[in-house]
């Protein structure tokens, strides 16, 4: 199995992906990585670890897509960019699946155009894995790729969603919510109520109905169905809430005197557990569901075990086909 890693576009590239590249190599042993990017760097990086030479391979690239590009302008004019070479060498077959922490967007616009769609898909979902306050994992179809959607493609995401959460963490039946403001089926914009009497009907996934943001990490369902728009707010809201919390905690510390110091040393290996088990880097970051290949989008800031664990994730759903079984289950809506 092998896996492409795009070295350049996030904030600590390349030397954390060179990182994460190599640490994956020692988690996986069948696993090979192609490293695309400027190769005088990547190599002079390499030279700091030990490796199984034989299982890593640099694919030189001179240019890097940026934040601040046009995302379909980039992929047009920018086709020796790290991303874009490794979107081709995965098109040619050259590997099993890709990860990038670079521009969204071009991801999602290269991704689609360079693999091209699934049979039945017509827009890929950009779909985060959030851990839940069970301990498990929810994915969310969609997080931001797609701001306005049809209830068809709401249906198309919830197949797929189900899929992934069958194949990647052996759920039977995942529970599928609608995300709304309210639980009542008849709340909501006509989208909405659009979508919910089109989820209902849908063979091959449990719908259990509408569900609210409070309940993005709560675990109540497996796979929450939004629209990018209120998928990207509602997991951004989530963020600064964490942010939020965390600082006020660290504030009443600091200012609560030697009691409250004293109390903050016997909580601290609780409050680390706690912080770790909400962490995005164990996640390894969002998948592109849709595509014709496996792509696994790491987020701008990951570091080393980002990367690490978007890589293993590449890997697992490259090794459980899962982008032929979402083609599988979308025909049998």
């Amino acid at each position: 199995m092998r896996i492409i890693i795009d070295c350049y576009g996030g904030d600590y590239c390349p030397a954390e992906a060179v990182a994460g590249a190599v640490a994956a190599l020692d988690k996986l042993p069948d696993l090979s990585v192609i490293l695309t990017g400027y190769a005088d760097e990547l190599n002079a990086l390499l030279q700091g670890y030990k490796y199984d030479k034989g299982r890593l391979e640099v694919a030189a690239a001179t240019e890097v897509i940026t934040n601040s590009d046009s995302p379909a302008k980039a992929v047009m004019r920018k086709k020796d960019s790290s991303t874009v070479v490794g979107l081709n060498l995965l098109k040619e077959g050259r590997a099993d699946g890709m990860v990038s922490s670079a521009n969204t967007g071009a991801l999602l616009v290269g991704g689609s155009i360079i693999l091209g769609l699934s049979e039945g898909v017509t827009r890929a979902a950009l779909c985060p894995v959030l851990p839940n306050a069970k301990g498990t994992y929810t994915i969310l179809a969609d997080g931001g790729a797609n701001i306005d959607c049809r209830p068809e493609q709401l249906g198309e995401f919830a197949v797929m969603g189900s899929v992934y959460m069958r194949e990647m963490f052996n759920i039977t039946s995942p529970a599928v919510g609608l995300l709304n403001n309210g639980a009542e089926p008849e709340k909501g914009n006509d989208q909405t109520k659009a979508a919910h009497k089109l989820l209902t009907g849908i063979q091959g996934i449990n719908f259990v109905g509408n569900i609210e943001c409070r309940d993005l990490l709560t675990g109540a369902v497996d796979v929450i169905v939004a629209d990018g728009f209120n998928g990207n707010i509602g997991i951004k809201a989530s963020e600064g809430m964490g942010s939020v919390l965390f600082g006020l905690i660290k504030e009443g510390i600091m200012q609560g005197g030697l009691r409250a110091k004293l109390g903050y040393i016997l909580l601290k290996p609780v409050l680390k557990k706690v912080k770790n088990k909400m962490s995005s880097d164990d996640v390894g970051g969002a998948v592109f569901l849709g595509m014709k290949k496996v792509l696994v989008k790491t987020h701008g800031s990951g570091k080393k075990q980002a990367f690490m664990n978007a890589v293993i994730k590449a890997y697992g759903m490259a090794k459980g086909r899962v982008p032929e079984k979402i083609e599988q289950g979308l025909k049998y809506r």
